[in-house]
């Protein structure tokens, strides 16, 4: 029988490679895989060797399949679930990841993210009123486990590097700066994030330039102007619509990041490949509650760390966020948020991709009456088109491919909206 561990002939180091992550390092993350048994999947050695990043089997693994973006977000399965929860993945490092995930370009995994530790994923949603309470309850504890995290981690790449880890600096703008390390694991670039109280995660790379930078590789060396022209092909027009359908879904899970997740969405696609947990470090997120955080600063200097203009509005100008579709550059939106309002922007949306003639509740009183108000729930979406005939505003949210492209009035968004953040270049 073959092994699952098993990878190709190479040389010496690698297999030694291999076996010291079989016998140091409980490694094995996967099982019941949808379409081949466990055993014909060589997990282990895609943290050293690029080889297995070009299998079918290894790039089928990943869910979910649906999308059809050129940069998407994929998480590897589980091993299985009981009582309807989904049980954690086995020890790396002598850790258990909180989230394995891969960035994939173009249908080929640019990027693997092992996410060790995250405050947002470990607390999930604090509201606000609870955070300082919170932070008094745990701060000792999450203090311990994220030394012990980070710890072990680095104990594993060690073990696993050829030679000592780089050091370097990410990023020129403060709120996005981290200081990261760069380990050589095989014929991959493994870069290590850590942020006291925050963040512990591993991010491997084919090539060492994507290691070193922010930027995607069509973003470096490349003015900001040059690049526009490029983002207008991503603009499609169908049955009065206007969309702007390439905009990958970063899940935000229970956390307090739709924020962070809605402007990681918007800025890989325009090249800046920031995940959301780095954007909530950088923003001072903490310990699940984005009280006393920074998160308008944050995407100010991201627009500055990528080379584009990033404006904040307090009202939503609808002409002017179809000219930025229009020019294929996505608008991120502050607003007051409902259940009852969300069920019925999802809802219209599905009927409307089946029956083109359905149309949204005329604008009355008593339909802005059941509009959130300023008691309401806040949340962050990406503005990904519109429909000026009929009147709609087109929208994307951080929770899914199930949740792209709702739609409500113009009216309603203007009404709900108090920030709005116009992207260019």
């Amino acid at each position: 029988m073959t092994s699952p561990f098993s990878i190709p002939r190479p040389s010496l180091y690698r297999v030694s490679l291999a076996i010291r992550l079989l016998t140091g390092i409980s490694l094995y993350f996967a099982a019941s895989l949808p379409s081949a048994s466990a055993e014909d999947f060589p997990i282990a050695s895609a943290l050293i060797d690029s080889a297995t990043w070009a299998q079918p089997g290894f790039h089928a693994s990943w869910i979910p399949q649906r999308t059809t973006t050129r940069i998407a977000h994929r998480i590897w399965p589980r091993p299985g679930s009981q009582r309807g929860a989904p049980l954690p993945y086995p020890r790396i490092f002598g850790v258990q990841p909180q989230v394995i995930s891969s960035r994939f370009i173009d249908g080929d995994i640019r990027s693997i993210t092992l996410l060790f530790l995250d405050s947002g994923t470990h607390f999930g949603y604090i509201p606000r009123g609870n955070a300082v309470q919170t932070a008094k309850d745990n701060q000792e504890s999450f203090n311990k486990l994220y030394t012990m995290t980070e710890s072990a981690v680095r104990a594993g790449l060690t073990q696993i590097a050829t030679d000592r880890p780089e050091k370097i600096t990410l990023g020129s703008e403060s709120l996005l700066q981290q200081e990261v390390e760069i380990f050589r694991t095989g014929d991959l670039y493994a870069r290590m994030h850590k942020i006291e109280d925050q963040l512990v995660k591993v991010t491997f790379f084919l090539d060492a330039a994507n290691a070193h930078s922010w930027l995607a590789p069509e973003a470096r060396d490349i003015k900001p102007r040059d690049r526009a022209p490029a983002f207008e092909k991503n603009v499609s027009a169908s049955d009065d619509d206007v969309l702007l359908n390439e905009i990958p879904i970063f899940p935000q899970g229970d956390r307090a990041y739709c924020g962070v997740s809605a402007l990681s969405m918007a800025m890989q696609y325009l090249g800046l490949d920031i995940d959301t947990e780095d954007y909530a470090a950088g923003a001072g997120i903490r310990y699940g509650s984005t009280r006393g955080s920074n998160i308008r600063e944050t995407y100010e200097a991201a627009g500055d760390e990528l080379g584009f203009d990033v404006r904040r509005q307090t009202k939503f100008n609808f002409e002017r966020a179809c000219k930025s579709i229009d020019a294929g550059i996505p608008v991120l939106v502050w607003r007051r948020w409902s259940q009852q309002r969300d069920y019925l922007h999802t809802q219209y949306a599905k009927r409307r991709a089946k029956d083109r003639t359905v149309k949204l509740p005329i604008v009355d009183n008593n339909e802005r009456a059941l509009w959130p108000d300023k008691k309401a729930y806040s949340h962050a979406s990406v503005i990904t088109g519109y429909n000026s005939k009929l009147g709609e505003v087109i929208f994307t949210e951080s929770w899914g491919e199930a949740v792209r492209n709702r739609r409500m009035r113009v009216a309603e968004m203007e009404a709900t909206c108090y920030y709005t953040f116009y992207i260019s270049p």
